[in-house]
Parts: structure tokens; C-alpha cells; sequence
């Protein structure tokens, strides 16, 4: 059985090569659209975030380093998207003025991946990389196993739950 701190030595370890794929992709390749100042994905999720439970200690982590005021409008914003019905979903967790992520270095593996891994059909999700791969082709880029990341992940940290659903528990042990 894994312990809470090897889970934690694991989880962060996918991240870490996740890191290390998105930068070979985008330093290797200047037209590359993810980096700082590309919030498109950010901006128009197809649902709300899904996160496993130790992901959820992770991200909360990030949360309670930052200031109050900024943690009172993020849940302000998941409160929304708790009640929103139709998509695109905006991440409650980006900061809409400078298009930055609030909690990056703790962000979820979906946040981490997106841009940089296909799923087993090939599917890449993103419309500006496929039109720039169509440009400039892919055959250079080794992409991430999307599947098998989040299968990693799932097996690592509980139940996958929608980021609204973990903030609402949140919530429920404050006093």
C-alpha cells in the first residue's frame, strides 16, 4: 500500500515529467501557442476541472498561500461555476486580468498536460495546435500519453471529483 507521502513523491514526479515534455515541445519549437500569455485553454474549458482527491491537497496547498481577498473571489467564481450550465467554463483559478494561472506551481495535471499530450486516438483537443501542427507538422514531437497520465494519477490519488465539489467540502470543515 502507498503512503500519503510516497503518493505525494509520485504524483509530483508525473508532474515533473510532464514539466520536462512541455518544454522540450515549446522550447524546441518557436510557434509553439502555450506558453505565458496563452489563456485560450484556460478560458474555455469543456467542463469543469476534475481533479483526484490528492490532487486536491495539492492544489490546496497553492490556495491557502494565497492572499485572502484573491481566495474569497476564486470561491466566488467556483460558487458560479457550481451553478453554470452551459459550456465553455472559465477556471475559477485563473486570474482574468493578467491571464495567469493564481496557484500555477500547484496547478492539476489537466492544467499541466493540455497542449502537450494526445490522447490514444490521437485526439490533441486544442484548435490552435492543430492548425499549427497542420502548418508545421508534428513528426518531431513526442507527445505525452494523456491516458496514461491520468490512469497514473487516478491510481494514485482517490476519487475524481469536479473542482466545485472539492471547494464545497472545503467549505463544509471550515468553522
Amino acid at each position: 500500500m502507498t503512503t500519503p507521502d510516497e503518493a505525494r513523491r509520485a504524483l509530483e514526479a508525473i508532474y515533473a515529467r510532464v514539466e520536462a515534455r512541455a518544454a522540450d515541445i515549446s522550447g524546441s519549437h518557436d510557434w509553439w501557442p502555450c506558453r505565458r500569455g496563452c489563456d485560450h485553454c484556460c478560458r474555455h474549458l469543456a467542463a469543469p476541472l476534475p481533479i483526484t482527491q490528492l490532487e486536491w491537497r495539492y492544489l490546496e496547498e497553492g490556495l491557502q498561500q494565497l492572499p485572502p481577498g484573491t481566495l474569497a473571489e476564486i470561491r466566488e467564481r467556483v460558487d458560479a461555476l457550481s451553478r453554470q450550465e452551459a459550456r465553455p467554463y472559465t477556471c475559477p483559478l485563473l486570474d482574468r486580468k493578467t491571464g495567469a494561472c493564481g496557484v500555477y506551481a500547484h496547478r492539476p495535471l489537466s492544467c499541466r498536460s493540455y497542449g502537450f499530450a494526445a490522447t490514444r486516438d490521437g485526439g490533441l483537443f486544442c484548435h490552435f495546435i492543430l492548425d499549427l501542427v497542420g502548418k508545421h507538422g508534428d513528426a518531431d514531437i513526442v507527445w505525452a500519453n494523456q491516458d496514461a497520465l491520468e490512469d497514473a494519477v487516478a491510481r494514485l490519488g482517490g476519487p475524481t471529483r469536479p473542482l466545485f465539489e472539492w471547494f464545497a467540502e472545503l467549505k463544509r470543515r471550515e468553522p
